[in-house]
């Protein structure tokens, strides 16, 4: 069953942190709510405990079922970080590239810091997000795929355990209070990441217990419910900024199990097809427009410098200053327009093909198993 609702949450998810993350002097940039698009990335935890669970919770029941599955999650995952990371990689050895030329460095130190070769070994590896690094490195969205893929690790093994409800429960409850802790503690973002993403995901698991104790017993929620989703995002937004991390990716989850019932007017609204699309591609949304990002600001960083002119603000937040603040709302929607157009690419010519192979190998891998478990 594919919960076409919860495909367009994840589209317009996607498209929040993009727009977090391209910050242009305009109002679209600088509000509140974009400032806080960051935690879309605890909706994107939640979520995909929600499906994953429904898709695999009953099914992960031998050791080829098991490998069949992270071998497809990892083939889910990689193909395109491989290929983002890769991009940035290359402007990163551009700027180098620059910088020997013109016998000074431009911007930061090149392969350093977050770009340095350790945390490139660590990309490649896809663990740069379990807490080995303070800072989020290289492609910075790509911490949470790094996360995603662990936990999926933990989905797949506590499954030997054969108590879904509890261990979930146990999870969900010990990172929630772990990350009640971090909120109150100094610690730097990849320290609090794979807490992060168990708190969120396995908080999505318990969604999809309660969505599938309902379906049982043919329960439904009444479509008004929906009418509560702003008031549930404003309190996630609000309750954050306090640090009350697990109370937000519990507000997800409750946003999760509302939305799969695909009840009310607003699921009705959210079938759009354009939507639909959008969270098709979401993926990509979400792990391309972060080198479309550095391009820009790069670029805008040669013009400044070439031509004296001060295209970049350096206050709260380093942000694009165009001179306008509607120019600047202007170019923000071309700049997400871009970003689908360019995902709808690699959605197709990496994400697809990559898919395909890894779901062929797994199978492969899974028979394999299964003849030499008989």
């Amino acid at each position: 069953m594919r919960f076409s609702v919860l495909d367009s949450w994840r589209g317009l998810c996607a498209l929040w942190v993009a727009l977090y993350h391209f910050r242009v002097v305009g109002h679209l940039s600088e509000n509140w709510v974009t400032r806080h698009g960051f935690i879309a990335v605890d909706f994107f935890f939640t979520l995909s405990g929600f499906v994953i669970a429904h898709a695999y919770g009953q099914s992960l029941n031998t050791m080829a079922d098991r490998v069949r599955f992270f071998i497809r999650r990892f083939g889910r995952l990689y193909p395109l970080h491989i290929a983002t990371l890769a991009v940035v990689v290359a402007m990163e050895a551009a700027r180098w590239g620059v910088s020997q030329s013109l016998g000074q460095t431009v911007g930061p130190p090149t392969f350093s810091g977050d770009t340095s070769l350790v945390a490139l070994v660590a990309n490649l590896g896809l663990v740069h997000g379990l807490g080995g690094f303070l800072k989020f490195t290289w492609n910075i969205p790509s911490w949470s795929i790094s996360v995603e893929l662990a936990v999926c690790l933990i989905f797949a093994l506590i499954s030997l355990l054969r108590l879904p409800r509890v261990s979930a429960v146990v999870l969900a409850a010990g990172s929630a209070l772990l990350l009640l802790w971090m909120g109150r503690s100094v610690l730097e973002e990849g320290q609090t990441a794979l807490t992060r993403g168990v708190c969120g995901f396995f908080l999505g698991v318990l969604a999809q217990k309660a969505y599938a104790a309902f379906r049982a017993r043919s329960w439904t929620l009444p479509g008004w419910v929906e009418l509560v989703t702003p008031v549930l995002v404003f309190l996630a937004m609000w309750l954050w900024g306090y640090r009350i991390w697990p109370a937000s990716a519990a507000l997800f989850a409750v946003i999760v199990f509302i939305f799969a019932f695909e009840a009310g007017l607003l699921s009705r609204l959210m079938k759009r097809t354009f939507l639909m699309r959008w969270g098709e591609i979401s993926y990509s949304i979400y792990l391309v427009h972060y080198p479309l990002v550095m391009a820009i600001f790069g670029a805008a960083t040669a013009v400044s410098a070439l031509t004296g002119m001060q295209l970049l603000t350096s206050g709260r937040w380093f942000a694009l200053d165009l001179g306008s603040r509607w120019v600047g709302d202007v170019v923000s929607i071309a700049f997400l327009a871009v970003v689908i157009l360019i995902s709808r690419v690699t959605y197709r010519w990496i994400e697809v093909p990559g898919r395909r192979w890894f779901n062929s190998l797994s199978d492969k891998v899974g028979e394999r198993l299964s003849d030499a478990g008989r």
